[in-house]
């Protein structure tokens, strides 16, 4: 929602979703009592958009982002596989299985080598049941499994496991820097503990877990009581990291994968890095000469016959939905980087800051209301931030613009037309 926030005013001032006729119906709507609800679900010129998929607070990489008829294929992108890459350290468990929560248990993990962790990733390889962390959205009697844990109360019931389907391989195995640049690694355990009141809690908790899985298959216990310092007694050395990446269905909770690693190596482990590199189509990737296949691509697509989207939409028939139509081909888009909308929202507040100074010398120069917002005026800053030529950040949306059928709308209008 941070990014979604963000950019909203760029997407708002752009004449790529310019609308004037729905701009003034929903200005109609919202000025009728019945339509306030939908206030909602756009913003307050009437844009809809949405996301195809969260990040958690630690991790980067692939958003998907849809905007007005967009959003109808978002759903989509919740289903697709993922790819990720993630760094977990050894030695540590956390609250919530990655750098952002407390610690938990420490353990020793000075004899772990790369060939302990390339043995123990065949039990995450192919179809595998996975019991979603109990801290997690999850609902269970329509209560989400973190307030039982942070109540400390009993679950109702066993947490359903889910089937996951995960492709896993490790890329990298790092000891920590001991001299700086010496090509180690610099991440380090939180620095948050657990005190012996919580420590009991989250104790009590995992029995939770452990007494409601019932006859599933056992998983490796926390030892809470096992207290190592993160500098070994025995080396001098800080705990090695691991990189792996995973290509995994919808519903796979990737910073437990690590954790779970973590445990089937007897030391524990947690997430301090992780980064989603693809999501259906759309990968992380900025460089040119990907960007430049993609165009060529496009290119080759648009000398192909023009089909019209209502006939398209009539030839697909009912069975067809318009999200097993986006990227049917398997293309590969690479994503625009962040920076550039970073670019474009300080242009865009210098710009504020340029306008602001004209009104100001229009006002010392004498200039009436009327000639101010005759230049000045919201509609008049809108028609001049929208003239010229396309922005950075419009170019690179074009560039890797996908056309898609529109979807049927099942009415009497579309019933009379004979599309369904």
């Amino acid at each position: 929602m941070q990014v979604i926030e963000a950019i909203n005013p760029l997407l708002l001032e752009s004449r790529l979703f310019e609308d004037s006729a729905k701009g003034e119906q929903h200005a109609r709507n919202i000025a009728n009592s019945k339509f306030q609800k939908r206030k909602r679900n756009t913003t307050n010129e009437g844009l809809k958009i949405g996301q195809g998929g969260t990040l958690d607070p630690l991790a980067d990489g692939v958003l998907v982002i849809g905007v007005n008829r967009g959003t109808k294929h978002l759903q989509r992108f919740l289903d697709c596989t993922k790819e990720y890459e993630s760094i977990g350290i050894l030695g540590a468990t956390t609250t919530t299985m990655d750098a952002e929560g407390e610690m938990m248990s420490t353990c020793v993990s000075d004899s772990i080598t790369r060939e302990d962790v390339e043995s123990v990733l065949d039990k995450f390889r192919g179809k595998i049941m996975q019991t979603p962390p109990i801290f997690s959205a999850l609902k269970m009697d329509g209560k989400p499994l973190y307030e039982y844990a942070r109540e400390g109360k009993p679950l109702p019931r066993a947490i359903p496991t889910r089937e996951c389907e995960v492709s896993i391989e490790l890329v990298d195995f790092k000891p920590a820097e001991v001299v700086p640049g010496d090509g180690g690694h610099t991440y380090r355990w939180p620095e948050k503990r657990l005190s012996p009141e919580e420590t009991a809690t989250f104790r009590k908790l995992d029995q939770m877990v452990s007494d409601a899985a019932g006859d599933a298959p056992a998983q490796p216990k926390l030892d809470f009581d096992s207290v190592v310092p993160e500098v070994s007694e025995k080396t001098g050395l800080r705990p090695a990291t691991f990189t792996v990446r995973m290509t995994v269905s919808r519903g796979t909770y990737v910073r437990s994968i690590v954790h779970d690693i973590g445990l089937a190596l007897g030391c524990g482990a947690h997430v301090v890095k992780l980064t989603r590199t693809r999501q259906g189509e759309f990968v992380l990737l900025s460089d040119e000469a990907a960007l430049k296949a993609h165009d060529e691509a496009q290119a080759a697509a648009a000398a192909a016959p023009d089909i019209d989207d209502e006939e398209a939409a009539m030839n697909a028939g009912p069975s067809s939905s318009s999200s097993a139509q986006l990227g049917q081909n398997n293309q590969t888009i690479p994503c625009i980087p962040w920076e550039v909308f970073q670019r474009a929202l300080k242009e865009r507040t210098e710009t504020i800051e340029a306008e602001k100074a004209e009104r100001e010398e229009m006002v010392m120069a004498g200039a009436s209301g009327d000639e101010i917002n005759q230049k000045l005026g919201k509609k008049a800053i809108l028609a001049r931030r929208r003239q010229g030529d396309l922005k950075e950040w419009e170019v690179e949306v074009l560039r890797r613009f996908v056309p898609v059928s529109l979807p049927i709308v099942r009415d009497s209008k579309s019933r009379a037309a004979g599309l369904y």
